[in-house]
């Protein structure tokens, strides 16, 4: 069972009805490398996002 992802970016490809329907979703630190740490929920950046056409 794949986990339910709710997302709130409603021009990304993969949003669909409040969700993310992406098969997989890569979350990094931004702007730096990937074994950094984040110190709160803006210094993450979701990866996987593409925006619609």
């Amino acid at each position: 069972m794949s986990p339910k992802v709710k997302c709130r970016v409603a021009n990304c490809i993969y949003w669909q009805d409040g969700g993310c329907r992406a098969d997989s979703i890569t979350v990094a630190v931004q702007g730096t490398p990937n074994t950094s740490s984040a110190h709160n929920d803006r210094d993450t950046e979701c990866e996987t996002f593409q925006a619609r056409a």
